[in-house]
């Protein structure tokens, strides 16, 4: 990213051996003069006397370019701010510990996904297990540290986006989808995938994304191998997939009880 990008005013996430935080920019220093696509930020942050400065990487972003890609995702309203401290993993009766370090380390690695394609496939039989939530959460905090586009469609929008007609509109909604630097794919596998046309569909979404390298989130109800659509796009996500098995719980029922029994306390 271009020094011309950072504004005074801008705040950021800051992380590096030294300080874990956030800071508001007061001051840009560009280090074109000796050819390096980096920049010298002063940030006022809280607890110190004066400003800091830091050196940030080509690939630094905004919080206003990370507030502008997450409303150009397509995800949920109520999960476009989440980021992991908001997934509470404790909320399961079940053990998380083998999954919450996958997630970890797809996050703190990205790069390296990135580079060779791989992304994960989150699933479990019970609906409101918090697959979704997830996958929003692990694309928020990517977005909060890598220059990337993300974006979010569940399988049947996909399908209907796909049959609504071949205006400019749709196709470069189809393209920006196909393209995506990480695409969360929700739900596949919740509508009858094994008619062909909708499984050509799904095949072309998952081979594109397979052949030009890109990392995908899946979430599902169902195991890949049970998936009901073309063999070759179950090959295809099998292979480039890191499998997430969520506990078998309904999240929503576990908060509900847990707030029945917080009020129970209360009033007793």
């Amino acid at each position: 990213m271009k020094t011309k990008l950072i504004k005074i005013g801008d705040r950021h996430k800051i992380a590096t051996a030294t300080y874990d935080g956030a800071g508001t920019v007061t001051g840009v220093h560009g280090l074109a003069q000796i050819g390096r696509n980096e920049a010298l930020i002063d940030y006022d942050v809280e607890n110190y006397e004066k400003d800091i400065t830091f050196l940030m990487p080509g690939n630094a972003t905004t919080t206003a370019q990370v507030d502008d890609r997450r409303s150009r995702s397509g995800m949920p309203k109520e999960y476009m701010s989440k980021t992991s401290n908001d997934f509470k993993w404790n909320f399961y009766n079940q053990e998380t510990g083998e999954a919450k370090a996958m997630i970890n380390k797809f996050i703190c690695n990205f790069p390296q996904f990135q580079k060779s394609g791989y992304g994960l496939y989150i699933y479990s039989d019970t609906k409101g297990s918090g697959k979704t939530l997830l996958s929003c959460c692990i694309a928020n905090e990517i977005l909060k540290k890598r220059d990337i586009s993300v974006k979010f469609i569940s399988v049947s929008e996909y399908i209907e986006l796909t049959k609504s007609g071949n205006s400019d509109n749709v196709r470069e909604r189809i393209n920006s989808i196909l393209d995506a630097g990480l695409l969360i794919f929700d739900e596949i596998g919740a509508i009858e995938e094994s008619r062909d046309w909708i499984s050509n569909t799904i095949f072309r979404l998952v081979d594109y994304r397979y052949t030009h390298i890109l990392p995908t989130i899946y979430t599902s109800n169902i195991e890949i191998d049970k998936l009901k659509c073309d063999e070759r796009a179950k090959d295809r996500i099998f292979e480039l997939s890191y499998k997430i098995h969520m506990p078998e719980e309904s999240i929503r029922r576990l908060r509900a009880e847990k707030r029945r029994s917080k009020f129970i306390e209360q009033i007793i």
